[in-house]
């Protein structure tokens, strides 16, 4: 697989009643980003939005830190990354912390929010895929 980038994964470990969610941020080194730039004609108008394709390859660095999404809840997150719907991801590095999405709007980098993902770890190119917006 061809990788043309790095990207800072924002994972979400959602707060109970009296604590807020918390995000944890880890940089993966080596995958492959896409952006497709879609346009539509609505009835207000033309809208346009990016639509990115992330493929992380499974022999990544931070492989061996990957956790599913019901494990990593579990451990609290801390040391580890997962993917799941609603984690954001960042275009190359990024070094803030955040505490919520809406502060990755300082951010002068490309983002998205995931919107769906698989783990094709098999075959003869394992890999995460992600969707994003």
């Amino acid at each position: 697989m061809i990788t043309n980038a790095d990207v800072t994964v924002y994972n979400r470990i959602s707060g109970d009643s009296t604590h807020y969610d918390t995000w944890i941020r880890t940089i993966l080194h080596g995958v492959h980003v896409h952006v497709d730039h879609k346009t539509a004609v609505t009835d207000n108008g033309l809208k346009s939005a990016e639509v990115y394709k992330i493929r992380i390859p499974a022999d990544i660095p931070e492989a061996g830190q990957y956790l599913p999404p019901d494990q990593f809840a579990c451990c609290g997150g801390y040391g580890y990354w997962t993917i799941q719907n609603d984690d954001q991801i960042v275009l190359g590095e990024c070094q803030i912390e955040i505490e919520r999405p809406a502060d990755l709007k300082a951010v002068f980098q490309k983002h998205c929010k995931v919107t769906s993902w698989s783990d094709n770890r098999f075959g003869t190119t394992p890999h995460w895929r992600i969707g994003g917006e």
